[in-house]
C-alpha cells in the first residue's frame, strides 16, 4: 500500500481534498483524532468514474471522530472514480485527519493515481 497526502489534514470542517483513481485500486482510508475530541463524523464518498465532474457523491460509510489520537479506519474493494472524506459533523475539541492508503498498480503502467 502507498500512503498518499491526507484529504483532510487536522480539520474541523469541510469537504477536504479529492483522491483521483483512474483504475481500479483497493484504498484503506485512516481517520485519527488528535485531541480530545467530543463529537465529529467523517463520510467517505465516491463519485463514479462515469460522473467524473464531481457531481454525484454516494455515500459509502460515516465513520465518528476517534479521541485521543485514536485510529478508525475504512476499506474500499477495488474501485475507481473520485473520493473524498467530507466532515459531515462538525469535530469539536480537536481535529480530524484522513490519510488514504492506495494499493500498488501493475509495474508496467504509469500510476496516475493522485490527491487534488
Amino acid at each position: 500500500m502507498r500512503v498518499l497526502k491526507p484529504l483532510q489534514d487536522k480539520a474541523t470542517t469541510g469537504a477536504g481534498k479529492k483522491l483521483v483513481l483512474p483504475e481500479p485500486r483497493r484504498v484503506r482510508f485512516l481517520i485519527r483524532g488528535e485531541g480530545p475530541v467530543s463529537s465529529g463524523a467523517v463520510t467517505i464518498e465516491c463519485c463514479p468514474e462515469s460522473t467524473k465532474a464531481g457531481g454525484f457523491w454516494m455515500e459509502l460509510a460515516t465513520i465518528r471522530v476517534p479521541a485521543d489520537s485514536g485510529l478508525a479506519q475504512y476499506y474500499t474493494e477495488e474501485a475507481s472514480g473520485i473520493f473524498r472524506a467530507r466532515i459531515s459533523q462538525l469535530v469539536s475539541n480537536g481535529t480530524v485527519t484522513v490519510t488514504p492508503l492506495v494499493s500498488r498498480g501493475r509495474p508496467d503502467r504509469p500510476d496516475r493515481t493522485k490527491v487534488v
